[in-house]
């Protein structure tokens, strides 16, 4: 009489399983993807200012996660100069990264203002060898 509650049970845990996995598929296999396109971002703050600037990026609501093509994000330090960064992100391709700069999202991102800066210069460049 039982049995079949514990077939019930299997099956249910099984399509839990499966329907979770199904989910997570997508996301994993855009970040599978290699990257195609990497923007470059020169960032110069004003002396003091450094703190500020590593800890915006760590408390940010990070929406660009979210962005269609995005495959991550590193924001380097200079080893000699403490107020230059570098903001590196890595997309499939041009379309995606122009895609996210022309969305809500990263009007929201933004919103705030920033820290204030002496310099800043973006530069984009192709995966052409690895």
């Amino acid at each position: 009489m039982y049995w079949w509650v514990v077939v019930l049970v299997t099956l249910s845990a099984a399509l839990a399983i499966a329907f979770q996995q199904k989910e997570q598929r997508p996301s994993e296999t855009q970040k599978d993807e290699p990257p195609q396109f990497v923007t470059a971002f020169n960032v110069e703050v004003e002396e003091g200012h450094e703190k500020e600037f590593i800890e915006r990026f760590q408390k940010r609501a990070r929406l660009i996660d979210k962005a269609k093509g995005f495959k991550g994000v590193y924001v380097l330090q200079h080893t000699q100069t403490d107020n230059k960064f570098l903001v590196v992100t890595f997309w499939k391709d041009e379309a995606s990264f122009r895609a996210w700069v022309e969305s809500e999202e990263f009007r929201k991102a933004h919103a705030e203002g920033g820290v204030p800066t002496k310099a800043m210069q973006l530069d984009t460049y192709r995966i052409v060898a690895k």
